[in-house]
């Protein structure tokens, strides 16, 4: 089940969810209340796309090979992105908040960035529509404020039990879904509808970079 975030703990695999065709990595190491994530993508993954075990190469990688590999993974235009994403669980209690429901949008915690910095504000924003969060039978909600396009965005996460990190053998997948959410407030209304024992509602702050060349600090 999901315990410290959306990702298993090293590098995962993303690839075309209609295709298979492989669209880039991501690799994962465990913080404080969640999880620093950085994201090399071939391009924009346009909210299609799956989470799957990485290649046999990359499975034992440490960050500092990870970080080594960056350059020669790299491709004219891809986009790099750091993530921090805190995990708040059903039933916790967060600044004397009992989170047996998701609180209100205007007082969710703020997302966390890259060196600790706080904000409002590797999903692109989808207008009115929620993301779908799919594994077999398992199906969360996400929402963005902001795209990969953007220098930063935010994602919001919800969840259920049981479903287990992106990475960590059935694929994670990522849909545009049916319900709709034309603002975060509207998302949480949405999610707390279905949120309960084992829940786990994620923010995610993304510091995200578009090049030629890889970052000159991945």
């Amino acid at each position: 089940m999901i315990t410290s975030g959306q990702l298993k703990i090293g590098a995962v695999e993303i690839v075309a969810r209609a295709t298979g065709k492989q669209l880039g990595f991501a690799y994962t190491v465990p913080v404080n209340g969640g999880q620093q994530q950085r994201w090399l993508l071939h391009g924009d993954p346009q909210n299609a796309f799956d989470i799957k075990p990485p290649p046999a190469a990359m499975a034992s990688l440490s960050l500092a090979q990870w970080q080594a590999q960056v350059p020669a993974l790299w491709k004219p235009g891809s986009i790099y992105v750091w993530a921090h994403a805190s995990v708040y669980r059903h039933g916790e209690v967060h600044d004397g908040v009992s989170w047996t429901k998701i609180p209100p949008a205007s007082q969710l915690p703020k997302a966390k960035f890259f060196g600790g910095n706080e904000d409002d504000f590797q999903l692109d924003p989808t207008g009115a529509r929620v993301i779908d969060v799919i594994q077999g039978a398992f199906r969360g909600l996400a929402f963005s404020i902001g795209g990969v396009r953007d220098p930063g965005s935010v994602e919001y996460w919800s969840l259920p039990a049981d479903m287990l990190p992106g990475g960590s053998g059935t694929p994670l997948g990522i849909a545009v879904g049916t319900k709709e959410a034309a603002s975060l407030q509207q998302f949480v209304d949405v999610v707390n509808g279905a949120w309960g024992p084992g829940s786990a509602f994620m923010i995610t702050g993304c510091t995200n970079y578009r090049g030629d060349r890889a970052p000159a600090a991945p």
